[in-house]
């Protein structure tokens, strides 16, 4: 190939996000309420026997073939929290972040219009909320963990320098604890919520 070619290849080519072929997309929303008077996130208890029952979290769920994220996160909240779709007022997009294994979670923020509180009790044990103003003047707790490489069995240590005592690099987490009446707001829930907060503080 000459370097003719390749410029024309290359030409206008934006930086792409490399993520594994089978990777799947999930959806969330972090939803707004106006209650007393005031602005309000909502949270979900999930019901205990769906995985990760027992935890706190946002609605959202997989994204359906041809549905785009945006649409997944009105999509899962109408049917989790009974709201009708056209009551769920999408205001913005807000993170992408990295979730177990091979999923990518899209997060985004938006207002429910006329929310009575209801919930497909197959999925949410419980509904409740914690006012904006709470949010923004309560820190979460923070812990530190790392995350690490550990090779498999077969991998090839003879073929790369220092074999098993090669210095693999590790990533710091930071894990971020939210106290709710319903048990401690914890996991990518928390991040997402840190996240939006800090960008609500501008």
């Amino acid at each position: 190939m000459e370097l003719g070619a390749i410029r024309e290849r290359f030409a206008g080519h934006e930086a792409e996000l490399i993520r594994p072929k089978n990777t799947v997309i999930a959806s969330v929303l972090v939803p707004i309420i106006e209650k007393d008077g005031e602005l309000h996130v909502v949270f979900e208890k999930r019901e205990s026997h769906i995985p990760q029952g027992g935890e706190i979290c946002f609605p959202g769920g997989h994204a359906e073939a041809g549905e785009t994220p945006a649409e997944a996160a009105v999509r899962e909240t109408s049917e989790e929290l009974l709201i009708p779709r056209e009551n769920i007022e999408l205001l913005a997009p807000l993170h992408i972040l990295p979730g177990r294994g091979i999923k990518e979670v899209h997060s985004f923020l938006g207002f429910l219009h006329d929310y009575r509180g209801g919930a497909d009790p197959h999925e949410v044990e419980q509904v409740f909320s914690l006012s904006l103003s709470h949010l923004l003047t309560t820190p979460p707790k923070i812990y530190k963990g790392r995350l690490q490489v550990q090779p498999g069995d077969d991998f090839p240590y003879d073929e790369i320098p220092g074999g098993k005592n090669y210095p693999f690099a590790y990533a710091t987490r930071k894990f971020y604890f939210y106290d709710s009446p319903c048990g401690a707001i914890w996991g990518l829930t928390a991040e997402m919520l840190y996240q939006f907060i800090e960008l609500l503080k501008g």
